[in-house]
């Protein structure tokens, strides 16, 4: 027999249901409470049209200055990455999933070309900043039906032919 010691398994007892008990709490689910957080969840989607309005100003403006400032075009595209990500992570929990994937497509767009965008790759970018701008005006909730399609399939042809993936017919 070895010196080391046996190994001991010590489970700890699951009281939870207990402690919720002496708390009051019934394990249901109180039907004034999920009233009270679809109505903050619709007050919230106005503050997001705001604050996603105020997110692609920021946008325009990070894309505006990195056409101008080719000597620090890196550092500028880096900025539009990180807008980007705001934009697509927030768009689908607030009921604009298109808002999301044009993001996602713009950011994936900006991996794949990296950092030092040429005038041209720019151009690319330029189109997914105008259709967001797009989407929102016209306030494209869900996937956008098939016009929402149209957009993703259309910038997806963009994409493919911003990146050498072969001709792209116009969009």
């Amino acid at each position: 027999m070895s010196d080391k010691p046996e190994v001991q398994y010590i489970t700890p007892p699951n009281n939870l249901r207990q402690k919720q008990k002496l708390a009051g709490v019934t394990g249901t689910i109180d039907g004034v409470w999920l009233d009270a957080a679809e109505k903050s969840m619709g007050n919230a989607k106005f503050d997001y049209l705001e604050a996603v309005g105020d997110d692609l100003n920021r946008l325009q403006a990070a894309y505006d200055v990195a056409m101008q400032d080719k000597a620090n075009r890196v550092e500028r595209v880096q900025e539009l990455y990180a807008i980007v990500q705001l934009i697509k992570g927030q768009g689908a929990s607030f009921g604009y999933p298109l808002i999301s994937n044009v993001g996602a497509q713009l950011a994936r767009f900006i991996e794949d070309c990296g950092d030092d965008l040429s005038d041209a790759q720019m151009e690319g970018v330029k189109v997914h900043v105008e259709t967001l701008r797009l989407i929102m005006q016209q306030k494209m909730e869900g996937d956008g039906g098939p016009m929402g399609q149209k957009i993703v399939a259309g910038l997806a042809l963009v994409i493919k032919k911003m990146t050498g993936g072969g001709e792209a017919a116009p969009v």
